[in-house]
């Protein structure tokens, strides 16, 4: 036994020993600072801040813009199925998008921003012929989707010029929003509309509306959304699908501990 433990430990990678323990870190506790993470580690804080940079980098944990706390991310849904299966968000969101497929018959999705793009978690496949879908794990533009709009338009100017800085507003169709300007006054609609839509922005021909899904503390969580073609969605029904959507984008927040008569946090 005692042979078997000394070659465990004589190759084991230390430096991604750590790592792994930093995760489980931010696991047990949700999320802490590079100092809380450095004395639980027991490690400088330089080799803790490369670690911590590593792993922000891919994904697998993020900083947040409120207090600097680092958590888990959501680069986990892409690699395991079972990690998908125990999302607080998809477990809150699955019967409320079950209401809205049964209602409408078209896609209903479920999606996170990360990395500059809105990260799929959950989706309810059209019943029509003609459909709009993209797959669990796939991932889509932020400035280009109703549910990356509908996140964005609840963070802070500097997060969101920090995802224009990074990752660019790419045309994708004529009707794609390209200028940092255009974007802000859309974000602005948004926020005092309640919806978000794209409106044949990613994909000719489809249009897709969303309401954003908001936390604890009333932290923007995630968004869903409906998507189908045009004449599904004319100008004339928007504003009924709309609704629905916010009022199951309400049920869910609910879910998650938002508080319904507070307002979602200041932006800044």
């Amino acid at each position: 036994m005692k042979e078997t433990d000394e070659r465990q430990e004589r190759y084991t990678i230390q430096s991604i020993d750590k790592a792994l323990d930093l995760m489980e870190l931010l696991s047990e506790r949700g999320s802490l600072s590079l100092i809380e993470l450095t004395e639980l580690l027991q490690q400088p804080k330089s080799s803790t801040y490369r670690i911590v940079l590593t792993l922000e980098n891919r994904g697998f944990i993020s900083r947040s813009d409120v207090d600097g706390k680092y958590c888990l991310g959501y680069k986990q849904l892409i690699l395991t199925k079972n990690l998908l299966e125990q999302s607080n968000i998809r477990t809150a969101a699955f019967p409320e998008m079950k209401k809205l497929s049964d209602l409408y018959g078209d896609t209903i999705n479920l999606g996170v921003l990360t990395e500059g793009a809105i990260l799929y978690l959950e989706i309810i496949e059209s019943m029509h012929a003609l459909r709009m879908t993209d797959s669990v794990g796939s991932r889509s533009p932020f400035h280009a989707t109703a549910m990356g709009k509908a996140i964005a338009s609840h963070m802070s100017e500097s997060a969101v010029d920090v995802l224009i800085r990074d990752y660019g507003l790419e045309r994708y169709t004529d009707n794609t929003i390209t200028t940092p300007e255009r974007l802000c006054e859309e974000l602005a609609l948004i926020r005092k509309r309640g919806f978000a839509m794209d409106d044949q922005e990613i994909v000719e021909g489809a249009r897709c509306l969303a309401a954003p899904i908001f936390g604890l503390h009333g932290h923007i969580n995630g968004a869903i959304s409906i998507s189908g073609p045009m004449h599904r969605y004319t100008d004339e029904k928007v504003p009924e699908i709309a609704a629905n959507v916010m009022a199951a984008a309400a049920v869910i927040s609910r879910k998650l501990g938002a508080v319904p008569s507070s307002s979602p946090v200041p932006r800044s």
